[in-house]
C-alpha cells in the first residue's frame, strides 16, 4: 500500500507538470513588460505666485486730485 501511494504522488506530480506544460505552451507564457519608457522623465513644473498686492488692487481704485 505504502508503494502504491509513492507511486501514486509521482503519476500525480508527473501529470501536473505534463499540464502546466502544455497550457504554457498553447497559450504562449505570461508576456514580458516593454522596458521603452523612460524613467528618469524629468518635468518642468511653473507655478503662478499670487502675492497679496495683485488681490487687493483689483477691488480698490486710488484717485488723486
Amino acid at each position: 500500500m505504502e508503494r502504491f501511494k509513492n507511486i501514486l504522488k509521482l503519476s500525480a506530480l508527473v501529470l501536473l507538470i505534463v499540464l502546466a506544460s502544455v497550457g504554457i505552451g498553447m497559450a504562449g507564457g505570461v508576456p514580458m513588460p516593454s522596458s521603452n519608457k523612460r524613467k528618469d522623465i524629468t518635468e518642468i513644473k511653473v507655478e503662478l505666485v499670487e502675492s497679496k498686492e495683485d488681490k487687493t488692487k483689483w477691488g480698490h481704485f486710488d484717485i488723486k486730485q
